[in-house]
């Protein structure tokens, strides 16, 4: 019996290290430029209470932000609230083409570790993809913007 209680907490703190070595890899939200050289795209994200305002990228470069798990704190709260990035991306050589705002990334418990959701911007659209497991498809086309 007490062989069985020995190997039960052997096991049990081998599993506790296990937990400690093997984290959980961040998630990851990824706008990319596919536009074509010489065009730039404007991303505008917003998520928590943080908005960082417009950006721009140039042709083949790309943004990631990561999140860890599905759920997290605030920078700065204790409140656990589920993460939610709210994106819109604009083109063109007065940034008239533009999306509407999207629901970019969404954290869930269901697969909280190691998620990949790409949005990739082209001449047609907006195409998206997650965990690079199918191509990207066409989400959404451009909306041109009266001046």
């Amino acid at each position: 019996m007490n062989i069985l209680i020995i190997f039960m907490l052997i096991i049990a703190m081998l599993l506790g290290v296990s937990e400690a070595v093997f984290k959980c890899p961040k998630n990851q939200l990824i706008i990319r430029n596919e536009l074509g050289p010489a065009r730039s795209l404007q991303y505008h994200c917003r998520y928590f209470r943080n908005n960082e305002g417009a950006k721009f990228l140039k042709f083949k470069e790309q943004r990631i932000f990561e999140f860890a798990g599905g759920n997290s704190a605030a920078p700065g709260s204790r409140i656990i609230e589920r993460i939610k990035v709210i994106c819109v991306l604009r083109q063109g050589l007065w940034m008239e083409n533009s999306s509407r705002d999207f629901e970019a990334y969404i954290g869930t418990d269901e697969h909280p570790c190691g998620q990949v959701h790409e949005w990739i911007a082209r001449s047609d659209g907006v195409y998206s993809q997650r965990n690079r497991i199918k191509p990207a498809k066409l989400t959404f086309p451009w909306i041109k913007n009266p001046k």
